[in-house]
């Protein structure tokens, strides 16, 4: 076989499997603002894509991060209902087309519920470090003010004693108090 005729061949595979691949979407007949289809058109001129195929992607797209926003409950309990839900159109697709098995294409909910488990335990382990680094600077910092107070509370302390050093041992006396008598007999 020439490289001319493996092109056509695998050209041929890619448009089976294209079209294996439409027959398990549904349709969906949706009415957005004229803005929003504005925007669709918009976007998808200027990356080459087919509108419809853009405005597909997107909304699975807005679907996974809407599922994601669930809770987790109520998340795995969706994910099971629809992928059930998905797997049953795909049968009714096969046998309206004659085939004796459609693959379900799209997005395979309960692996997204468990990539969003997985993702969830990386974002608290990670917000649990950060709280331990936030926590272990916050008691550096304090262990740093609290020595650099230590020196001016010492040298505080060593000028009050020095101070107290600078008065006289003997009380001075006024004119009006008598000063006691010396040993030595006069003042």
């Amino acid at each position: 076989m020439s490289n001319t005729q493996s092109l056509i061949e695998q050209l041929y595979q890619e448009e089976q499997k294209r079209l294996a691949d439409e027959a398990t979407f549904t349709p969906l007949d949706i009415s957005v603002s004229a803005s929003d289809m504005a925007m669709v058109n918009t976007i998808a001129k200027r990356f080459g894509k087919n509108k419809n195929l853009f405005a597909r992607e997107a909304l699975t797209q807005a679907l996974v991060d809407m599922f994601s926003a669930l809770e987790p409950a109520e998340r795995k309990m969706l994910a099971k209902e629809a992928d059930e839900l998905a797997n049953s159109i795909a049968a009714e697709i096969a046998e309206e087309q004659g085939l004796s098995d459609v693959a379900v294409a799209g997005t395979n909910w309960v692996a997204q519920d468990k990539t969003c488990i997985r993702e969830e335990k990386k974002a608290e382990k990670e917000r649990k470090k950060m709280e331990q680094e936030a926590a272990a600077s916050m008691t550096a910092e304090t262990n740093m003010s609290d020595m650099s107070e230590e020196p001016a509370d010492m040298a505080t302390e060593e000028a009050s004693a020095d101070s107290a050093n600078d008065q006289p041992f003997a009380e001075e006396t006024t004119e009006s108090e008598e000063a006691p008598a010396s040993i030595f007999g006069t003042n």
